[in-house]
C-alpha cells in the first residue's frame, strides 16, 4: 500500500507550497513560511537540547512522513497535525480501492432494466 497523502517536496525536501497557508513564495534560503511561520521542511523531532530548552530538528523527511525513517522519532508535519493520522488515511484508501467482485451475490447486469429495441443507435 502507498500512502499518497502529504505534500510535494523539491529536490532539497522542502515543500513546494506551505502546508498550512498555501503560500508558494519562498526565498532560496527559507526554512519557515514568511506568511504563517510554518516550517517548510519535515524534520524529525531529534533530541532534546538542554542548553536551548527545545528539540533539535534532525533528519529531513518526505512530505507524508509522520515518523522519521532513520531514527523513528515523530516529524514536524505529524506533530503539528499537518497530516492526517496514518490509520485514517489507510481506511480512506481502502474504501477507495476497487470493489472485490467476489463479494457480489449475483450478476452485475440489471436484467430488469428497460430496453427500447426501436431506439436507433447514434453511430
Amino acid at each position: 500500500m502507498y500512502y499518497k497523502d502529504g505534500y510535494s517536496m523539491d529536490e532539497n525536501l522542502r515543500v513546494i507550497k506551505c502546508p498550512r497557508c498555501g503560500n508558494e513564495e519562498f526565498s532560496s534560503e527559507a526554512v519557515y513560511c514568511r506568511i504563517c511561520g510554518t516550517m517548510l521542511f519535515n524534520y524529525c523531532q531529534g533530541e532534546w537540547n538542554d542548553y536551548r530548552q527545545e528539540w533539535s530538528w534532525e533528519h529531513k523527511n518526505p512530505g507524508n512522513a509522520r515518523f522519521c525513517e532513520i531514527c523513528g522519532k515523530p516529524t514536524y508535519f505529524g506533530m503539528e497535525k499537518l497530516l492526517l493520522d496514518w490509520e485514517d488515511v489507510k481506511v480512506n484508501s481502502e474504501e477507495d480501492a476497487f470493489p472485490d467482485f467476489n463479494e457480489f451475490d449475483g450478476d452485475i447486469f440489471d436484467e430488469t432494466a428497460a430496453v427500447d429495441e426501436d431506439e436507433e443507435i447514434p453511430f
